[in-house]
């Protein structure tokens, strides 16, 4: 069964990590000052950055870090 996702699930480069937040694989801008890829209600995700259009994985603080997946 596939996922549709193609992408990797491991933080191997230098500006990448996983936010002990919300879960989601982020990664640092070049100069350090955003973090792009925090799930849509993390206190982590900047404030200028628009709702996105995925209407599955949003952060919610009473459900963990697992970005709201489920089994």
């Amino acid at each position: 069964m596939s996922l549709g996702y193609s992408g990797s699930f491991t933080a191997e480069k230098d500006r990448e990590f996983f936010c002990d937040t919300c879960g989601a694989r982020c990664t640092r801008s070049i100069n350090g000052d955003l973090e792009y890829g925090h799930l849509v209600g993390c206190p982590h995700r900047p404030d200028d950055f628009k709702i996105g259009t995925s209407e599955g994985r949003r952060y919610r603080p009473d459900e963990g870090s697992d970005g709201g997946a489920s089994a």
